[in-house]
């Protein structure tokens, strides 16, 4: 079965042959534990392509040239020294060695070791545990944003413009404390933080706080849909399948366009993201609709599907770009510019659903705020089949950047057929009061 995946193109392989690869990795890590096998501690001395050795490699050079060097020496004194502190607790021995190894590995692997500052800092990202902290406080903004919205509905006296401002620079500050985390992740890894699952999700919620400061920004409602849904994005990149963990790029995310192209992609993610979380928000609002408020709420509603046209108008115009772009990369990479893989295929959907979202004013029948925040809501399906469905259910040239395929959790059927029942009361509301 190993053998069979390996051989397949990686365009053909299906969820077997993915499960079968991560299995025969597993088994190999293992057996590299084994035979001491999987840590490679050693420069080579003079190396011109940097390489480094495992204690097994240099105890099998001592023994086929008879060199006695520090690499093969330094695992029997090490062990030796463990073995004398766990009998006297005296570990000074045990420690000097381990600093020599790291003057050693400095002195002829400087290459390609991480600098002492790169190691100190990611230690301290991983402490910080800065996005998962976002993701409490994005959602406590969220829920202070949203009780000021609705009670400024329903109550006309509340100064709304000095909740939006405070709200606006509380935001901000904490964007650029979200801001700061990717930076240092960008710098620690040596690229751009949006090459795997967990990076696309950190930095798409960013996207989405940026497009709520630029379009939301004199808008509680739409300070309160973007911090909901960036502490729901944070949420989600905080689970077990997204691994967080730093590791080397695979060899043709070594480009360039990595930091031009999927930037854009994922960011688009965050701009039509807000607009499916606005549309919510108003189709609740057209539910809590009555005679004696809707003069008022459908003020707050127009005023919501402005700020959701916006940021949809930027999405479209990220997500166009940025497929354009990948068939400039694809042509680079693999020698065609377009080859309807399923990625390919999914962000031109994409494209096309969004465009039509955008010119539905233009269409007799299709040109109230209902179908318009209907079609916002219902429309991201196309970015998740996009996003998710692509990478973990389907086979094909991206499927490097996929995670162990999952199944898909009971709360997504859930959410769906809640937001159909949301849908249906808001669209026998809207007839009834706004059908006029």
């Amino acid at each position: 079965y190993v053998r069979d995946a390996f051989t397949m193109d990686a365009k053909d392989r299906g969820t077997f042959e993915k499960a079968i690869i991560k299995i025969d990795e597993k088994v190999n890590i293992v057996s590299m534990v084994f035979s001491n096998r999987i840590m490679r501690l050693f420069p080579v001395k003079g190396d011109d392509n940097n390489t480094w050795i495992s204690t097994n490699d240099a105890i099998k050079k001592r023994n086929k040239t008879g060199e006695d060097s520090f690499d093969n020496r330094y695992f029997l004194a090490y062990a030796y020294a463990v073995d004398q502190a766990m009998q006297s607790g005296d570990w000074q021995l045990a420690d000097d060695l381990l600093i020599e190894l790291d003057k050693y590995q400095t002195k002829h692997g400087a290459a390609v070791i991480p600098s002492h500052k790169k190691v100190d800092l990611e230690i301290y990202l991983n402490k910080a545990n800065v996005f998962g902290k976002l993701a409490g406080i994005y959602g406590l903004l969220g829920i202070v944003f949203l009780i000021l919205f609705f009670l400024s509905i329903f109550i006309e006296k509340l100064d709304r413009s000095r909740f939006e401002k405070i709200g606006f620079y509380i935001f901000f500050a904490f964007f650029i404390f979200h801001t700061i985390g990717l930076a240092v992740r960008w710098y620690v890894s040596g690229h751009a933080p949006w090459s795997n699952g967990y990076e696309s999700m950190i930095y798409i919620a960013w996207t989405s706080v940026l497009s709520g400061l630029i379009f939301a920004r004199k808008s509680l409602g739409g300070l309160a849909a973007t911090a909901i849904l960036s502490a729901t994005i944070l949420l989600v990149a905080m689970l077990s399948y997204l691994d967080p963990e730093i590791t080397p790029l695979v060899p043709v995310l070594k480009s360039y366009w990595l930091t031009i192209h999927v930037s854009l992609e994922a960011g688009s993610y965050g701009f039509l993201m807000l607009g499916a979380i606005i549309g919510v928000i108003n189709l609740i609002l057209m539910v809590l609709t009555s005679h004696n408020n809707k003069t008022l709420l459908y003020k707050r509603i127009k005023e919501l599907s402005y700020i959701s046209e916006m940021t949809l108008f930027g999405g479209l115009l990220m997500v166009s770009i940025g497929t354009y772009l990948g068939g400039v990369w694809a042509n680079e990479s693999w020698g065609r510019y377009w080859g309807w893989d399923a990625k390919e295929t999914w962000a031109l959907v994409t494209v096309l659903v969004y465009a039509f979202i955008l010119h539905m004013r233009f269409i007799p029948g299709l040109r109230g705020v209902f179908a318009f925040n209907f079609a916002t809501l219902f429309g991201f399906a196309s970015v998740i089949m996009t996003y998710y469905g692509v990478n973990y259910y389907l086979s094909g040239l991206h499927s490097y950047a996929t995670g162990d395929p999952v199944p898909i959790p009971m709360w997504v059927y859930y959410s769906v057929i809640g937001l159909s029942i949301l849908s249906l009361l808001a669209f026998l509301k809207y007839r009834k009061h706004y059908s006029d």
